[in-house]
């Protein structure tokens, strides 16, 4: 099967959810609007058959319990800077919370540190001065805790935008306070804060409700806090707040209705029209919706070793693995190759070769941005699959690995890794490519040799291993059976090949 990557790698626009309501209409109601009640007078409606008299319906009233606290000015813009011939550009942009008055912000990791195309060499901290006022950078900040696998980070002001050091006694920012979301329940209201990339330069508010949690292994049953709240990508690391004004979440994860990777504003798009996508392009959010919050006592352990001086960042390469990668019982299907006549897709037109060849099978694609891949022709819903792979004709950033639950039109999940130690899954769904772990680097992937991969397709849970041991992992519930099989791209530069053996698909335990 073709794909093209310019096509499939298409930001996805965002619309946004309007919704309309009766707060109007229970406020008019309310007591506020109306004169000390009288004994009411018994209206009687008649009909052919029945009577029904008011005044023996009693109606309570939930008290109006006046405004919300709203603690907009804790919420900060961080932009994230690399260097480039000398001067700084900006990579991306995100949002952050002063959690005390002396400058230490709670935000997600992946706004603060380095990913695969930019190295963070400055981070600008933009606070919140008033609610219809752009806000403007001015201190520099460092990161002294991150846990990537958590995507949490806490920085600290370190100086002024001209480098000049800042006193932290000094300092009075108003700091929002830590409230306990382990005390959160179904429907309690939310309200979320932060500089999203669109709709203005002005901080955005938008409200909803605890729609639910989401468990993850090693972590519990409340590694998320799921929200009807809509909110855009850039507000990754804001803040989200209980009706006492209290931070019991971090904007963190989005999708469309299910947990899928992160998003935020970047340069994803020729926007300028010169034929590059570069730094000169305009910051555009992509991939959908934030759905889901991280829950604040996650990240009490990060804020309190902040608060004690100390610094620890663990980055995505140096967070301990969860788990190896996963038990499975017997094996359903094997294929070493040997022969050419098991039913695997056999396609060769201008843009590669996908088949046979050698005692292997063969993923060849002689056109760049683009991604081929072949199908075993065994569909199942719950499988470990496992592979060996030798990259025989690299191009430096050729991507490669397994696929499953592919349906008729193409749609499937895709576990893959890349030359360049980089590992991702994502999901096609009817075209539209979506990261649901965006590529994350490992050292162990980089290395030149014969690999073993595993990809993990249980229930809602995905996961990709090497050798043995589980790199990444998430959830999600759009596919539940369909084909299994194999897959490579190119991006930038043509001509990878790739040779995979010793095809396998086992039950899960």
């Amino acid at each position: 099967m073709t794909k093209n990557r310019k096509i499939l790698i298409a930001a996805i626009l965002l619309t946004g959810l309007c919704s309309v309501s009766l707060a109007a209409v229970l406020l008019f109601n309310s007591p506020i609007f109306k004169p000390a009640e009288k004994s009411p007078t018994p209206v009687v409606i008649s009909t052919i058959q029945t009577e029904l008299n008011l005044s023996n319906l009693k109606i309570t009233r939930t008290p109006f319990a006046g405004k919300r606290s709203i603690p907009f000015q804790s919420v900060v813009l961080i932009t994230a800077l690399y260097y480039e011939n000398g001067s700084l550009q900006e990579g991306w942009t995100g949002s952050g919370t002063f959690i005390t008055k002396d400058g230490l912000i709670l935000t997600n990791a992946h706004v603060v540190l380095s990913d695969e195309n930019f190295k963070v060499d400055m981070l600008t901290i933009a606070p919140t001065v008033s609610a219809d006022e752009k806000p403007q950078p001015s201190y520099i900040a460092k990161v002294v805790q991150a846990d990537a696998s958590l995507d949490l980070a806490i920085l600290k002001i370190a100086s002024d935008l001209n480098g000049n050091p800042v006193d932290p006694k000094t300092l009075n920012f108003p700091a929002v306070k830590l409230g306990d979301s382990d005390s959160l329940t179904l429907g309690d209201k939310l309200t979320i804060l932060g500089y999203p990339g669109i709709g203005g330069d002005t901080i955005t508010l938008t409200s909803g409700e605890v729609a639910g949690f989401t468990g993850e292994t090693g972590i519990g049953n409340r590694a998320f806090i799921k929200t009807s709240a809509t909110i855009a990508g850039g507000n990754s690391g804001g803040l989200a707040a209980n009706d006492a004004g209290e931070l019991v979440g971090i904007p963190t994860q989005l999708g469309s209705g299910s947990d899928t990777g992160i998003v935020d504003c970047r340069n994803l798009a020729d926007t300028n029209g010169d034929g590059v996508i570069d730094e000169n392009d305009t910051c555009i959010p992509t991939g959908g919706f934030i759905n889901s919050l991280r829950p604040v006592n996650l990240a009490r352990p990060l804020i309190e070793a902040a608060k004690r001086g100390e610094v620890n960042i663990l980055s995505d390469s140096e967070a301990p693995s969860k788990e190896e990668s996963p038990d499975s019982g017997g094996v359903l299907y094997t294929d070493d190759f040997s022969t050419t006549n098991t039913g695997w897709t056999v396609q060769n037109d201008t843009d590669g070769y996908v088949g046979y060849g050698d005692r292997n099978y063969i993923i060849q694609v002689t056109s760049p941005q683009m991604i081929l891949s072949g199908t075993s022709g065994y569909e199942a819903a719950n499988v470990v699959i496992d592979v060996s792979v030798q990259v025989i004709q690299g191009t430096g950033k050729g991507d490669f690995g397994l696929i499953c639950r592919q349906q008729s039109d193409g749609s499937n999940y895709a576990f893959e890794i890349r030359e360049d130690g980089y590992a991702s899954i994502w999901k096609n769904n009817s075209g539209t490519i979506s990261p649901l772990v965006d590529w994350k680097y490992f050292p162990e992937v980089q290395q030149n040799s014969i690999k073993r991969l595993t990809a993990a397709c249980v229930g809602r849970q995905l996961g990709l291993g090497i050798d043995g041991k589980m790199l990444i992992s998430t959830s999600d519930s759009d596919f539940s059976t369909g084909d299994t099989g194999l897959i490579a791209g190119t991006w930038d530069i043509a001509g990878l090949t790739v040779a995979f053996d010793d095809f396998q698909i086992r039950s899960p335990k």
